[in-house]
């Protein structure tokens, strides 16, 4: 918090302090049309070129601009879909009509987050996607950011129907780690869950008037996690973006397992306004409703084909429902195997506890998002902009990682100041994560099993001792030896206290509790805590006004990770007493230069940045890359490039029973537990050794597992973009990818 609240207040000095400076003013006016039908142009951006002074058109394309500066200087006129036209204004009171021409954009973009400068995506030094402000208005999904899987190269997974996650050149999941995603420069990863949370916690698709994304490694400028690619959002300036604007879509989502139409609002609203074109603010609100998908194959199994048990197995080779030991995709509880020895000719039973289904288990299937901002922002001069902006995005959704998840009522909350000139920026930013009462869903259908009938003392007995008793011919209607027999009426009698139980009363109850911990009656809880911050710090600054020899920039970030989940997640007690918080700080920097060759032919390029994680070594990750123009908009481009990842804050210190124990294997929160490093043995050989129904202790293997270590990737990349006419461009790319130390779970 110290180092957020130094931010602010250097920003409060520089507004306090800031004087007032009168110089000569000049006023320009005008009107701006479409050269072809000479219809009148709103929201034309008029800006003084090299400053950060502007204005946008009226509804009637009419303008009027005040510069505390003396004539001559540059106006530039600027709309999406037509040509961008400067004019020289050289006197006072100027009356300006101005006809802009329509254009095609094709190959016309300007990107910035392939070397963090504007630079042609022609002349990109790697791999650039862009979705500009047409293109977001145009897509055709219940969200802007669904339009993002439009984009060459990328990779999508569907989570829930408001849970979209997003992955380019590599491994990656619905959380995927090692890919960043950034809001007007703020990491939008949940600090606890340490993956970004798709566009639940984004922006309105109002204010979003850029997408950028770099597939692949961007560790050189963007540091640990920019692994398989990173991605910029940028919202709209209040200066630029003025005005009320609306919108409402509305939609039916189906489905044959829910079995009727379900219907899809979304509705944003954002208002702008700029005084005396120094101070502007801007607020947004965005509303969504939907009914989330229901998933119920409960008929298949999602582990491997049982061999104990061949008369049970389908002729894909896949338990069905009446094996003991099956293990269904869709119903949770019946994930742990349960190996219960009955001695005699009957060795050891491969069992596994009857299941809910999800329609039993989940509380609610909406799938809804609430997001609301506000920023302020002021121009402390020509060239300087300094803003403070506030951002809220929660809901509904299911998260599918190693166990399925509901997030309900989690939220996100942002605070950001950051002052931004030509040359330089510095920001700072706070990110709030609040899980609500989100649950694990697998924990809650295994605990409230345990509720009904403990596993260990009533039902795992009563199935073993009804079984023996069906194969010995003790038990009515079931014959002597028949073993599929004797398993039905096992489960039938194990399962006996489910019909007088209050099902639904213990389900809310193991919802409500605290997972990892135990109420008055015994009963366990499945229930989530999240209440954990983020705070970075960062800057950057270009020396392109102090050196002509070569384009040189330096920057650099620190950060902390402030993490609290109250033991439902993390190993904050791990040697007794109360949870305490865990913090990790991390820091890094980096230069970059870039120089032109031959005429401005050849532009090469090289960055290099240091990383440093308190809990790891330093990492370095350098990239150099090459673009020469072969003819106007025809251009070749090579690169090599450096990508790292820290372990997630859940690599490191994650301490989850459920399924499985899920154990973080950084070594100061795994090292107590003596796994690592030889004490351990291979799965295969425990499910031997179990099987076995023995005590043979040769039947197992140790096996040697390391601490958890960044995870690095070397990438080459060679490609060729060009423009052929205004109706055809052409992008080819290859890229090889090496890794190294990747992350798994053992």
């Amino acid at each position: 918090m110290k180092i957020f609240t130094k931010w602010v207040f250097l920003i409060g000095i520089i507004l306090g302090s800031s004087s007032l400076i009168y110089a000569q003013s000049t006023t320009v006016s005008g009107k701006v049309q479409d050269e072809s039908s000479g219809e009148p142009l709103a929201g034309v951006n008029v800006v003084v070129k090299g400053k950060v002074i502007g204005t946008i058109s009226g509804p009637s394309g009419s303008f009027n601009l005040s510069v505390d500066m003396p004539p001559p200087f540059t106006l530039a006129f600027s709309f999406i879909g037509y040509t961008t036209q400067e004019i020289e204004v050289t006197s006072n009171n100027m009356e300006l009509n101005i006809n802009l021409a329509e254009s095609s954009m094709l190959g016309q973009e300007v990107v910035i987050s392939a070397s963090r400068v504007e630079e042609s995506i022609l002349e990109s030094p790697v791999t650039v996607e862009k979705m500009d402000i047409i293109a977001i208005q145009q897509t055709a999904a219940p969200d802007f950011y669904d339009g993002i899987a439009n984009l060459k190269g990328v990779h999508v997974s569907q989570g829930s129907l408001n849970f979209t996650s997003i992955n380019t050149r590599g491994f990656g999941a619905i959380a995927n780690e090692r890919f960043v995603q950034l809001i007007d420069g703020m990491d939008n990863s949940a600090p606890l869950l340490n993956f970004p949370t798709g566009n639940l916690t984004g922006f309105s698709e109002l204010d979003a008037e850029s997408i950028e994304l770099v597939p692949g490694a961007a560790s050189a400028l963007y540091g640990p996690n920019a692994f398989n690619g990173i991605l910029l959002m940028s919202s709209k300036s209040p200066f630029e973006y003025q005005g009320l604007s609306a919108q409402a879509k509305a939609g039916i989502t189906t489905s044959d397992a829910q079995g009727e139409s379900n219907p899809l609002y979304n509705f944003s609203l954002r208002y702008a306004k700029a005084f005396n074109n120094k101070w502007a603010f801007k607020v947004n609100l965005s509303v969504m409703e939907a009914t989330d998908w229901l998933a119920n194959d409960y008929t298949t199994d999602r582990v491997s084909p049982s061999t104990r048990f061949p008369a049970y197995t389908s002729a894909e080779g896949v338990n069905v429902p009446q094996s003991p030991n099956f293990d269904g995709i869709n119903v949770y509880g019946d994930e742990t195997n349960i190996p219960v020895p009955i001695g005699g000719t009957f060795g050891t039973l491969d069992l596994r506890r009857t299941g809910f289904t999800e329609e039993q288990l989940i509380d609610d299937f909406s799938a809804s998002s609430l997001k609301y901002d506000a920023a302020l922002h002021y121009r402390l001069n020509d060239q300087t902009e300094a803003s403070l902006s506030y951002r809220f995005g929660g809901g509904n959704t299911i998260y599918i990682g190693q166990e399925k998840y509901a997030l309900r009522g989690f939220g996100q909350q942002f605070l950001k100041a950051e002052i931004k000139s030509n040359n330089y920026f510095v920001r700072a930013y706070m990110t709030t994560e609040d899980a609500g009462d989100s649950y694990v869903v697998n924990a809650l259908g295994g605990f409230a099993s345990e509720a009904v009938s403990p596993t260990a003392s009533q039902w795992a007995p009563t199935y073993a001792q009804t079984y023996v008793l069906a194969m010995q011919g003790y038990i009515p209607g079931v014959p002597a030896g028949n073993q599929q027999a004797a398993h039905a009426a096992a489960r039938a009698n194990a399962d006996a206290p489910y019909a007088s139980a209050d099902i639904n009363s213990i389900i809310n109850t193991v919802r409500n509790n605290k997972f990892q911990s135990v109420d008055e009656n015994g009963i366990l809880g499945a229930k989530l805590v999240a209440d954990s911050k983020l705070y970075h710090g960062e800057f950057n600054y270009n020396f392109s006004n102090l050196i002509d020899f070569a384009e040189i920039q330096v920057g650099g970030n620190f950060r902390r990770y402030d993490l609290f989940s109250d033991g439902t997640i993390f190993n904050e007690s791990p040697d007794g007493g109360a949870n305490e918080s865990i913090t990790i700080d991390e820091f890094g920097f980096y230069t970059q230069i870039k120089k032109s060759l031959i005429d401005d032919k050849l532009k090469i390029q090289a960055s290099i940045r240091y990383d440093k994680n308190e809990n790891f070594e330093g990492q370095s990750t350098p990239r150099v890359s090459a673009v020469y123009e072969l003819m106007p908009n025809h251009n070749i481009r090579a690169s090599y490039q450096t990508g790292f990842r820290n372990p997630q804050t859940q690599a490191q210190f994650i301490y989850f029973p459920t399924t499985t124990i899920l154990l973080g294997s950084a070594e100061g929160n795994a090292e107590r537990y003596g796994i690592h490093n030889g004490g351990a043995y291979t799965e295969e050989s425990y499910q031997t050794y179990v099987a076995s129904g023995s005590n043979d202790q040769n039947l197992l293997q140790v096996t040697n597992i390391d601490y958890v270590q960044p995870e690095q990737l070397t990438a080459y990349e060679a490609g060729y973009k060009g423009l052929f006419g205004n109706k055809l461009l052409i992008d080819v790319n290859y890229y090889h990818n090496i890794y190294k130390d990747f992350i798994a779970q053992q």
